[in-house]
């Protein structure tokens, strides 16, 4: 019943931000920044990865509605930085990152972190698994996991991610075909892997 109100509260969340009516007018030619994303992210890097799916199977927010159109983002002017309304976690912005610059949408790197926050190398190496991994805005995605433990998701044909400390790797998935290659590893916080 809980994980059912949850699940409410997010898509009608969701909801107000993209004017179903519309689409196909002017506002197809727009971009949604996607808060929905950030929020989630907030609460899913703490073990509460289920909430990275959505009823239907695909990632939270306007990345699973729309991801054309999803810009995706952790920090920004008004939430991080000089302000703080709304910082994201710190010792989760690795996760965060791992998260937005592997999935479809359009990724914002935040100034702060990547020239003061220690991360530059870390955030270069994800954005070259996003290149090598040929994902851009209209990637498909496919979750295989999401749940206390961790998130697993196939993004396009040629890269896979784990978010999380469960034990996986892509052998262990029976859907997954071919040969893979671990790009990068963080550990209990996050693993990619290439196509070979």
């Amino acid at each position: 019943m809980e994980l059912e109100k949850t699940i409410r509260n997010i898509l009608k969340h969701q909801i107000p931000y993209l004017p179903l009516e519309n689409i196909g007018t002017a506002w197809a030619m727009n971009t949604e920044v996607c808060v929905t994303t950030k929020g989630i992210l907030h609460s899913a890097l703490h073990n509460e990865y289920w909430r990275l799916i959505d009823p239907q199977g695909k990632p939270t927010g306007v990345m699973g509605w729309w991801p054309s159109r999803a810009v995706t983002f952790l920090e920004n002017h008004d939430t991080g930085s000089t302000q703080g309304h709304w910082p994201f976690p710190r010792d989760k912005l690795m996760q965060g990152y791992a998260y937005i610059l592997t999935h479809p949408g359009t990724p914002v790197i935040f100034y702060d972190h990547f020239y003061d926050f220690g991360i530059h190398d870390v955030i270069t190496e994800l954005i070259e698994a996003r290149k090598r991994g040929g994902i851009h805005c209209r990637s498909s995605i496919k979750i295989y996991h999401a749940n206390n433990e961790g998130y697993v998701a196939q993004v396009g044909e040629a890269l896979v991610m784990k978010l999380g400390q469960f034990d996986w790797n892509p052998s262990k998935e029976n859907q997954l075909e071919g040969s893979w290659q671990k790009f990068v590893d963080k550990g209990a916080d996050y693993q990619v892997w290439l196509r070979q």
